[in-house]
């Protein structure tokens, strides 16, 4: 049911969107433009976490694997569609919002059809079952520590109560603040580049900062979906062979996110007077961060299956999902407050400040955040050996 009303949601937010664009002159256009766009963030997200949870119990011995295949799916959707908008639609505002309406009410209707998870329902195990019980569990149930069992036996009102789900909280917040951060500050990482090396009488060769842009936007949507669909197998086998933790996924992947930000640190006029060198400098940032953020976040949804009440995993994902909202907001006013310090420079030209100190500009953010990375890992390993020790 809820992949239903996804469906519906979705649907009808996109056909709404459409008419107001359409119509450019309805009455309380704004209050109308809200509530259909909440209807499409709620159908989207009701149809993603509903197939997280379909997958993770149909598919129970291979749940990374199977969840990482979903998650990227989502994360390239984005470009997908952006390709479709400029080559299909030429542009076409109107044409690609009923596009939308069509292909993703569609889509989720067939997955409404087509998703089914046999036998998932209450019940109280008889003896006759028992043994049939015993024999089915994974290999992840079968080594499970007494206190995960406890985690595992906890309502949802317990599980929020638990010391273990605010840790893990904490740290998803941490994570996903260290890849969107730079998501939704790449544009002005190159802008500040740009700027310096535009200015810069030794420099040569500059290209446009439209197409660094669009380098860097797709370098980022790519290496995040690859990473998110090579996090589940690397997961699925520290379990399943090596009979370990899937938070060492999370160690790696934030080991790598931390090579990418003490890149981003670099002063780049330094190094090379040529923009194109610089960029290349970039480059391997964007695809470090991009890969080391998609690698991190598709192992979670598997790290709180394996931790907490399946029963109650969609509600749990989502709340756990909320902290995203406190680690990117801090985040990105970090980023907002050292460009902003450091824009004291006046151009004549465009009448306003500006900082003209390239890498400079983001330099210290990135000093913070590199920081946050080696936290972050300290404080998986420590959850590591306690959980070990329990």
């Amino acid at each position: 049911m809820p992949i239903l009303f996804s469906c519906l949601t979705i649907s009808l937010g996109y056909r709404w969107v459409y008419m107001l664009y359409m119509m450019p002159g309805a009455p309380y256009i704004l209050i109308q433009l809200l509530v259909a766009m909440f209807l499409v963030g709620l159908g989207s997200v009701s149809g993603y976490f509903s197939c997280l949870k379909a997958i993770v119990l149909e598919f129970p011995n291979f749940r990374s694997s199977a969840q990482s295949v979903t998650i990227a799916s989502f994360a390239i959707s984005s470009l997908l569609y952006s390709t479709i908008s400029s080559k299909l639609f030429k542009g076409d505002t109107g044409q690609f919002l009923y596009f939308l309406h069509v292909s993703c009410g569609l889509m989720l209707f067939v997955g409404f059809l087509f998703i089914r998870v046999e036998g998932h329902h209450d019940k109280i195990p008889s003896e006759e079952t028992e043994p049939l019980l015993t024999a089915e569990e994974t290999p992840t149930s079968i080594t499970l520590r007494p206190s995960v069992t406890r985690l595992k036996a906890l309502g949802i009102k317990e599980t929020l109560e638990s010391p273990i789900f605010w840790y893990h909280y904490a740290m998803f917040a941490i994570m996903q603040g260290l890849g969107q951060m730079y998501i939704y500050s790449v544009g002005y990482v190159l802008k500040a580049v740009h700027y310096a090396y535009s200015k810069d009488e030794d420099a040569t060769s500059v290209p446009s900062l439209q197409n660094l842009q669009v380098l860097h936007v797709s370098l980022i949507a790519i290496f995040s979906f690859v990473g998110r669909l090579s996090s589940g197998p690397q997961s699925d086998y520290l379990v399943r062979v090596l009979r370990s933790q899937r938070h060492w996924i999370v160690i790696l992947g934030t080991s790598l996110m931390l090579a990418g930000h003490l890149l981003n640190t670099m002063p780049l006029l330094q190094i090379t007077h040529n923009l194109h060198k610089a960029n290349i400098i970039l480059s391997a940032v964007s695809c470090l961060i991009g890969y080391a953020y998609g690698f991190s976040f598709a192992s979670f949804p598997a790290i709180v299956a394996d931790l907490f009440n399946m029963k109650n995993y969609s509600f749990i994902w989502g709340v756990m999902y909320t902290s995203t909202t406190f680690g990117l907001t801090s985040m990105t006013k970090l980023f907002g407050a050292v460009y902003d310090w450091q824009s004291n420079d006046w151009d004549a030209d465009l009448g306003k400040y500006v900082c003209a100190k390239g890498s400079g500009c983001y330099r210290l953010t990135f000093e913070i955040t590199s920081g946050l990375c080696v936290l972050v890992i300290v404080l998986m390993l420590g959850y590591i050996r306690y959980s070990r020790a329990i």
